[in-house]
């Protein structure tokens, strides 16, 4: 079974919270603290760092401004001739959770904007824009598509206008572009015999071919085709995605037919990418398709590949096959020696041709907290709390080794780093397992929902979201038998709040220490939620086991 730690060193005090109120008033500032563990408060500056390093704008096609972020410092050039920059649809994606709480509405829409203006006239998306407005698919891949889509859904959560999806680029709305690119990954990448999304044999998610090739991310005659768990799962999220913008759009015919193709493809996953015997309990990383033209000395049924995290973060997996994939990525880790989460595949390949991907490096059993943000989110977000902060404070523990930088990968057992050491997806995504995850603050709009994920720690948060000019902070303390959340928040409606039932007696929640609550309660993973609705301001929420023999209200 799963091991599961606290991930901090637990402190419990003899009440819920400190006696001296926090400053919970309106701010424009973004922050968080855990009691004991400095080195994840030290995340926040670095993220914000690294963003801003790599934000820029210039004039688009069409002559809009475009505001957005390339990957890293080595994605920047300066030699004659060069564009100065690429901004990537699949770095886009990743970026979005945290540029909201950093960024204006330009930022978040207005790359999505590009990329959908400079889509290819049979639907496909490219992997990236630029200010020489040229565009370029890397073809191995079929993951462009439907990181657009989920670009586009992330934009739409922050900011929820309907409006927006019905504007008109070159002659087409918004939504209907999304709708025409996941229509082209259906049509022109779907195998047939599966049903299932293909893409050349790289690892789950990578973009390096297997063939040698001077051009390895572009397919030729006779490439291996694959499908991969990783293409599933996003394609997933991007179809649950595009059913919500189209529904919010009016268009109930395509949300109907994107809800329907989510569910055939979760269902054609699962027969099959899923290895349901003893050994296994996870994911393949990927089969080929016929013609096969590449045979292994090894298994590759036994390869546990980071595309299994995906497939949690995006929804793919169900509630059953989450605590069986969790346990096979963390034994994966310990296998390979990895200090931290994030590990892209283990055992790695023992003869890729292209040289950058020897064992250990890049995408070939590498170690990304790329990876690692969106796998500690998807241990929260299912409910495997102890392990996902177990697995946050490796990465905070390994940052504070090397002040102020994000490298893109890191070997787990040799001495090698990629070049880049400010890599702002895995900033974001690693943001996104702090704001998102441990302490649990979702917007979806000006609604916003509380979860925080400390159980008998204490810690705070604040964020602002300029976009709408919402912010929200508050402070979590616990004991034994009791929680309690101090919260300020502008939002125009109500809070939803989800505190961990730590006990066995019965609960009970009250407001300010004078209404009580009503209470509602569901069963996440290996966690019990309590929940209330409570109104936005400054208030108090106190949650705590009644004493047995004590008078129910």
């Amino acid at each position: 079974m799963l091991a599961v730690g606290t991930g901090f060193a637990l402190l419990v005090t003899g009440t819920a919270v400190s006696a001296d109120a926090p400053n919970l008033a309106y701010s424009k500032d973004v922050s968080w603290h855990v009691d004991g563990s400095p080195e994840i408060s030290a995340m926040e500056p670095t993220i914000r760092t690294v963003l801003s390093n790599v934000h820029v704008s210039y004039s688009g096609v069409d002559g809009q401004q475009i505001e957005g972020f390339f990957p890293g410092p080595t994605y920047s050039y300066t030699l004659p001739g060069f564009t100065p920059f690429y901004l990537y649809i699949r770095d886009t994606a990743t970026d979005l959770p945290m540029v909201r709480y950093y960024y204006g509405a330009q930022a978040l829409r207005s790359t999505i904007e590009e990329f959908l203006r400079e889509q290819y006239p049979d639907g496909s998306i490219s992997a990236t824009i630029n200010p020489d407005h040229k565009v370029d698919k890397a073809t191995v891949v079929s993951d462009e598509e439907a990181s657009a889509i989920v670009d586009a859904t992330e934009a739409y959560d922050a900011l929820p206008d309907p409006a927006w999806l019905t504007q008109t680029l070159r002659g087409q709305t918004l939504i209907e572009r999304l709708n025409r690119a996941m229509s082209w990954v259906l049509e022109v990448r779907r195998d047939p015999a599966t049903q299932l999304i293909k893409r050349a044999h790289t690892t789950d998610w990578g973009d390096i071919k297997w063939e040698p090739n001077s051009d390895p991310s572009h397919m030729a005659p006779g490439d291996q085709w694959t499908v991969s768990t990783y293409d599933q799962a996003i394609a997933y999220a991007a179809l649950q995605g595009l059913a919500r913008l189209n529904a919010a759009a009016g268009r109930d015919a395509d949300r109907a037919r994107w809800e329907t193709e989510a569910a055939n493809l979760k269902a054609a996953t699962n027969q099959v990418l899923w290895q349901d015997d003893p050994q296994h309990g996870f994911y393949r990383i990927h089969r080929h398709v016929l013609p096969d033209h590449v045979v292994h000395d090894f298994n590759e049924a036994d390869i546990v590949a980071i595309g299994n995290a995906a497939a949690v973060y995006y929804g793919l997996a169900d509630p059953d096959k989450v605590p069986r994939i969790l346990a096979a990525l963390e034994q994966a880790r310990i296998d390979a020696g990895a200090p931290k989460p994030g590990l892209s595949l283990d055992p790695p390949y023992n003869n890729w041709f292209q040289i950058e991907m020897d064992q250990g490096t890049y995408q070939n059993g590498a170690l990304w907290d790329w990876w690692a943000g969106r796998q500690i989110s998807a241990e929260f977000w299912s409910g495997y709390w102890g392990l996902a902060r177990d697995h946050l404070s490796m990465v905070a523990r390994d940052w504070a080794t090397h002040p102020g930088k994000v490298r893109e990968w890191e070997s787990p057992n040799l001495k090698k780093t990629g070049a880049d050491q400010a890599y702002a997806g895995a900033a974001a995504v690693m943001g996104q397992s702090v704001i998102d995850g441990l302490f649990g603050v979702r917007l979806i709009g000006k609604e916003i929902s509380l979860t925080p994920r400390l159980d008998g720690v204490n810690g705070g948060v604040r964020v602002y979201e300029p976009a709408t000019d919402v912010y929200v902070a508050y402070e979590y303390g616990a004991s034994e038998r009791a929680e309690a959340v101090q919260y300020g928040s502008n939002s125009p409606t109500a809070l939803s709040l989800h505190l961990p039932v730590r006990w066995h007696g019965d609960t009970r929640a009250r407001l300010d220490g004078k209404d009580w609550l009503p209470l509602t309660y569901q069963r996440v993973g290996q966690t019990l939620l309590g929940s209330v609705v409570v109104p936005s301001g400054n208030h108090k929420v106190d949650m705590f086991e009644v004493p047995s023999g004590r008078k129910r209200f």
